[in-house]
């Protein structure tokens, strides 16, 4: 097997595995399941991966990468996040990544939740998220020569539950909420965007 063969191959048996992880959890998933639907042999998944456990440091591996250079990317787009309009650009930016990433975000929240996890894929992706805002946040508060405010663990505390498990909510129940109330994804985030507004931008706002 050639070296693109392989990386096509490794590919393929990683994205059936966040299929099935995201469908029956983590530990309801089996390797010849992953190999079924990747349409590969069980060797096969082996030769590339040590353990079930191993693909899914890899899955969450990719998707800190992923919300690396998303953020990178966000900020380069947009210089002012500290109004209406360049918050909206954010919002948009963060709802595409969740709406794309949403399976591996599923796999992500319930391995979270899980009482005897030492390290926390959520809590990593969160200070990620979290620390870029903050940063962009308080240069753009500098440049308008505005009072940031002091306290970090107010602001930790406020970027996460109000800033980043509304976006974590949407990737769980999309698709669920779509179906239940018959609307559209273009519908739905709209009216996300407005409640977000009223209980997340409006507190940035009041500072």
């Amino acid at each position: 097997m050639n070296k693109r063969d392989a990386i096509e191959t490794k590919a393929r048996i990683l994205s059936a595995a966040e299929d099935i992880f995201s469908k029956v959890g983590f530990d309801g998933a089996r390797v010849d399941d992953i190999a079924k639907e990747a349409g590969v042999n069980k060797a096969l998944i082996y030769y590339y991966f040590k353990s079930k456990n191993e693909i899914l440091e890899t899955l969450f591996s990719s998707l800190i990468e992923d919300a690396r250079r998303m953020l990178v990317k966000s900020m380069e787009g947009t210089p002012d996040v500290s109004g209406n309009d360049g918050y909206r650009k954010l919002f948009d930016i963060y709802i595409r990544f969740v709406s794309q990433k949403r399976k591996i975000i599923k796999v992500a929240v319930a391995e979270s939740a899980k009482t005897n996890v030492s390290s926390s894929i959520i809590m990593e992706l969160g200070n990620l998220i979290i620390n870029a805002e903050i940063d962009a946040l308080r240069k753009e508060y500098e440049k308008k020569g505005l009072h940031f405010p002091e306290d970090k663990q107010e602001l930790l505390v406020m970027e996460f539950f109000t800033g980043l498990t509304p976006f974590l909510s949407y990737a769980l129940y999309k698709d669920q909420w779509e179906d239940q109330y018959g609307m559209s994804e273009e519908v739905l985030q709209n009216y996300f965007y407005q409640a977000f507004k009223k209980a997340h931008l409006e507190a940035h706002l009041r500072w």
